[in-house]
């Protein structure tokens, strides 16, 4: 298994709406959902409050690679709209799970 994973940066005033956005019934699950090679993804609130780490799930880099690729304009599309509920995104790694 594939895993990415990101760290955002979001005010306050923005949690409630990106939970909803980002949680696993949200805006961005619903765009990857019908990937049969996406495996979900967690979103962990830092216990200082201001900060989430999302961890995406795929079958392999190529899977995750090649829906984007497929998706890009789409991808791009909801990037630029949900960017304005936080302050920073940065991608922490890539993974492979061991098993």
């Amino acid at each position: 298994m594939y895993c990415i994973l990101w760290k955002y940066e979001v005010e306050s005033s923005n949690h409630a709406e990106f939970e909803k956005e980002y949680g696993r019934s949200g805006a961005w699950f619903k765009f990857f959902e019908p990937c049969d090679d996406y495996f979900g993804h967690d979103l962990l609130k830092n216990t200082d409050g201001n900060s989430y780490t999302l961890v995406d799930r795929w079958m392999s880099k190529k899977d995750y690679e090649g829906f984007l690729k497929s998706n890009q304009a789409e991808y791009d599309q909801m990037n630029e709209k949900f960017s304005a509920l936080y302050s920073s995104e940065t991608c922490l790694g890539t993974f492979d799970l061991i098993q």
